[in-house]
């Protein structure tokens, strides 16, 4: 599974991207309100570091499913899977990503 197809996949059987992009939207305008009115973003900027955190947030998780799934050449996406739910990854993933606080 490649990254696209596994973000996708993400997307269709979990909430933990949509969840992550709300939390670090919040966290965001959190941080926007901090700077003085002339240094606040945008929310075209906002929006960017935002899009920004959740690729790097679905990299990591790629990353790290990508070196512990032992892909068959013939079935890579089964074996993606398969791993994910025997693993049980997505309720981790929701439950963790439920978990996190970006306040510094």
């Amino acid at each position: 599974m490649d990254r696209e197809e596994f973000e996708t996949y993400l997307n269709a059987n979990s909430r933990a991207v949509a969840l992550f992009r709300s939390r670090a939207l919040s966290y965001q305008h959190s941080q926007n309100r901090k700077r003085a009115a002339s240094k606040r973003w945008s929310e075209t900027v906002v929006a960017s570091a935002v899009d920004k955190m959740v690729s790097q947030f679905v990299d990591n998780v790629y990353d790290k499913l990508n070196a512990n799934v032992k892909e068959n050449k013939l079935h890579p996406y089964e074996n993606w899977v398969n791993f994910i739910e025997t693993n049980e990854v997505l309720d981790s993933l929701e439950d963790s990503v439920a978990e996190i606080d970006f306040e510094d």
